[in-house]
């Protein structure tokens, strides 16, 4: 138990701050001093509001004290924000002074001494510090990741008779199996939770392992009870599974590495979802006998019912949120969330930047893991683009009413306007079939050099359209193509769905290729998907991202390394998907303009396909009733084949973060050695250690 001090006057929100208030103010200062002391105090520059773990406010000081879970950053992103805040304080003329755990912890006295150096220059508080402080050796454990427990002090917000299973097992999560960078961002959350911040986002690619990081955080963040809530109405195929101990690659046992909690029971976990007994006959005590209730945003309701979710919850009964996908929610529903528990920090996780809706994610970013992370670490696929562009100025659309009467609309923007509308978008369907069989000739190509690189493996290819007559028609000239193809869309009955899923995902399934209209969007990842084709417009870089990350995941081959597979995105250049083929390599520092030539196609193949395809540029179909038919009518033109990340981009960014760990590894014996080699030295070192890589 920690011992009597200023920690029982002033409020802590972690251990972290607790730590600097017994072992670093307290002999510091006299108890005087608490009333010039003032904790998570907010300060606005230019637009951006930082709250201050400690602002200690003198008479010409103003010294604001930040704590650090770390005393190096893992990632580059969180280490550059926190210089820009720094100097955003620094600048409305506050003294910054920073303390990490290990510093706290190892190097107490020093600490003391630099408060207290600081404390003298001002007038006011010169007369508390003390003449000769008790500097005591810190009750702190080794591991950072403790700077974000709750405060040991401090009695508790609300009695927690129902949070022992956390304090049972927070300290005995083994960060041993997880994968680095899922290492790396539950660092950065205990750095920024310890911190005294609420409201955490973490925006990881596919293949990064977002459900280990969102179960290894409620198991280390939360206090008395966790809610998970995911986007989808059946979600027992993420968290529910991975949080089942018996389940076939759960988290908590069964990780490559080993056991994420060892010798520890796992928490009790009730999972409500559209698969399961209706929300409203769940009653209270079964939500509040469960540590961690997994839901989704349907069910959680909006609170106003007696039967929804969040009417059963009081705002003490959750302390940590944990949000999957959090790109697909509305703004209402996180406020309603967040409002319903204004206590309970959050970690919201999405592999994309941006909301479907274009707005940025609300909260602190204070992870990123890139795609081109996850391609130079052997998790995510390269990326090829295969662009068909028409060699006129503009396509061509015709609108046919249901009176019979034609409108024609001209251009790509005419098509993009229609995106606001999805009833009208489904509408759409392709007059003159010439387009697709060019796009579906390099398609075809493309399958079948990808077949010729992972035999045995049968590579498959997923279509996007926009409605049901336009993907019936896809996939029937897919299969003209030699392309087994079938159609998925929400109006098929179930057992259908789950049919045509084993025929497509099995590998003795007889399909190889799959037309779906928004039907397997976020969570779903399929390996042996290694050619995505979006025939429709993208309104949101968001939902076009969440596409092609179906096929992003890497195979595991045992003949084909990681960094030679690829995914290829044919797509066509009146569709307006240039502009987020761009937002993908500005997120990834690369350089849209400078993408390298990767020739894939069959220049024979393709010139005999686009010579066969229907020339006809008038032909016009029957208009169905209830709507319109938009007709479209294209010209030849050429295919342009890029690489989206290229190998020395790749390299160098594999370089990058191996130097970010090997710091790391290097801080931590610099802290421990009287007379640590130079860095280089050490470097140089620890790859003849390993092998040179």
């Amino acid at each position: 138990m920690v011992s009597v001090g200023l920690e029982t006057l002033v409020s802590a929100a972690s251990y972290l701050e607790e730590a600097f208030l017994r072992w670093v103010l307290t002999p510091a200062a006299d108890a005087g001093i608490v009333q010039r002391v003032h904790s998570q105090y907010p300060v606005t520059v230019q637009e951006r509001t930082y709250r201050l773990d400690y602002l200690i406010a003198g008479e010409t000081l103003q010294l604001a004290v930040e704590l650090d879970g770390f005393a190096f950053h893992s990632d580059r992103a969180a280490f550059t924000y926190d210089r820009l805040r720094q100097n955003d304080l620094a600048a409305t003329g506050l003294t910054v002074l920073r303390f990490s755990y290990d510093a706290v912890r190892t190097d107490t006295a020093r600490c003391v001494a630099q408060l207290q150096a600081m404390l003298r220059r001002d007038p006011l508080l010169a007369p508390w510090v003390t003449a000769v402080p008790n500097v005591e050796v810190p009750d702190m454990a080794g591991d950072p990741m403790r700077a974000a427990d709750p405060p040991r002090g401090a009695a508790p917000v609300w009695p927690m008779p129902d949070g022992a299973y956390f304090d049972e097992v927070r300290g005995r999560v083994d960060r041993g199996p997880l994968r680095s960078c899922q290492d790396e961002a539950l660092a950065a959350l205990a750095n920024y939770y310890a911190s005294g911040g609420r409201h955490a986002a973490t925006v990881m690619a596919v293949g990064a392992g977002k459900t280990a990081l969102g179960v290894a955080a409620a198991l280390s963040f939360t206090r008395r009870r966790a809610l998970v809530v995911t986007p989808g109405s059946v979600i027992r195929g993420t968290f529910a599974s991975a949080l089942a101990p018996g389940a076939p690659g759960n988290v908590l046992y069964g990780l490559a590495g080993g056991p994420l909690l060892p010798g520890t029971r796992p928490p009790a976990t009730l999972v409500l979802d559209a698969e399961g007994e209706h929300i409203s006959q769940v009653s209270r005590q079964r939500l509040l006998a469960a540590d961690i209730v997994v839901t989704n945003f349907h069910a959680l309701g909006t609170g106003e019912k007696s039967g929804d979710l969040l009417a059963k919850l009081e705002p003490e009964d959750i302390d940590y949120i944990v949000v999957d996908e959090a790109h697909i929610a509305a703004s209402d529903s996180y406020q309603r969330l967040f409002a319903r528990f204004p206590g309970a920090r959050t970690l919201l996780m999405s592999a994309c930047f941006t909301r479907l809706d274009g707005k940025p994610i609300d909260a602190d970013v204070v992870y990123r893991y890139r795609l081109v992370d996850s391609v130079a670490h052997g998790s995510a696929k390269n990326l090829r683009a295969h662009r068909f562009a028409p060699e006129t100025a503009s396509t061509v659309y015709e609108a046919v009413w249901p009176d019979g009467r034609r409108e024609q609309v001209v251009g790509r923007d005419a098509l993009l306007s229609v995106l606001g509308d999805e009833r009208k978008l489904a509408r759409i369907t392709a007059q003159s079939e010439a387009p697709i069989r060019q796009v579906m000739a390099v398609t075809r190509a493309c399958l079948d050099a990808q077949a010729k690189l992972l035999a045995p493996v049968r590579p498959r290819v997923l279509f996007a359209t926009m409605g049901q007559a336009h993907a019936e028609q896809i996939a029937r000239i897919a299969e003209e193509h030699g392309i087994a193809c079938a159609t998925l869309h929400h109006s098929m009955p179930a057992s259908a769905i789950a049919a045509t899923r084993r025929r497509f995902e099995s590998d003795a399934g007889d399909l190889e290729g799959l037309v779906q209209l928004r039907m397997l969007g976020q969570g779903y990842d399929f390996p042996p998907i290694t050619v995505v084709v979006p025939l429709r417009p993208y309104g949101s870089f968001g939902e076009f991202y969440q596409f092609i990350g179906r096929g992003v995941r890497v195979l595991r081959h045992p003949h084909l390394a990681p960094d030679q597979q690829y995914l290829d995105v044919v797509c066509h250049a009146e569709l307006g998907l240039e502009k987020h083929l761009e937002a993908l390599c500005a997120d990834n520092d690369m350089d849209p303009a400078v993408l390298l030539d990767a020739p894939l196609i069959d220049a024979d193949m393709l010139v005999t396909a686009l010579d066969g395809g229907d020339d006809s540029p008038n032909g016009a179909g029957p208009a169905r009733d209830g709507g319109m038919d938009a007709f479209v009518l294209y010209e030849r033109g050429r295919v342009e084949e890029r690489v989206i990340h290229g190998v020395d981009r790749v390299e160098a960014r594999r370089d990058e973060r191996e130097r970010q760990l090997l710091a790391q590894r290097y801080a931590v014996y610099a802290q421990s050695t009287a007379a640590p080699v130079p860095f280089e030295q050490f470097v140089e070192y620890m790859r003849r250690l390993t092998g040179g890589k």
